[in-house]
């Protein structure tokens, strides 16, 4: 069985090697007696550069997490039209670790059901401030053909607005 891996799970992937190149890097950055010194510079160098790629990385899940930077401005490429990342928000409460399949249930609003197969549909409802304004719910497949069946279509509404 594949496991999951999304955004979080790349990103803790990329600090884990990180962390192993940092400790190689560290142990070769030392000085030993009649050691090049260019060598050990080219290690520190080195040593620095994969410590700054290491709270880069850090940042990224903060960021992702919260859903914005320190400036409060979102800087993730798309997150209205990415399912992925908003997808993964939703989780934010779990442990940081690999998912699994249990951990991917989703409680049906109607029913209270927990299934995978749970998805977010929305449907229109009568306000009586605005008209008709659309209803979002999280649905099991029998829970949305029960309510697809008693909802009035798109045209239906608009028809009696007239």
């Amino acid at each position: 069985m594949t496991q999951f891996k999304g955004y979080l799970d790349r990103l803790r992937e990329n600090v884990e090697a990180l962390d192993e190149a940092i400790a190689t890097t560290r142990a070769k950055s030392k000085s030993k007696k009649g050691g090049d010194s260019r060598t050990v510079l080219q290690w520190t160098k080195t040593l620095r550069d994969l410590i700054e790629l290491r709270n880069t990385t850090l940042e990224k899940v903060k960021v992702h997490l919260l859903g914005r930077d320190e400036s409060g401005a979102s800087n993730e490429p798309g997150e209205e039209d990415n399912g992925a990342v908003l997808f993964e928000r939703r989780f934010r409460g779990f442990l940081m670790e690999p998912w699994t399949v249990e951990r991917l249930n989703l409680t049906c609003q109607d029913c209270g059901s927990e299934r995978r197969d749970v998805w977010e549909r929305s449907f229109y409802k009568k306000s009586e401030s605005m008209g008709w304004e659309t209803e979002r719910l999280w649905l099991c497949p029998e829970c949305d053909a029960k309510r697809e069946a008693t909802q009035p279509t798109k045209e239906q509404l608009e028809e009696e607005e007239e």
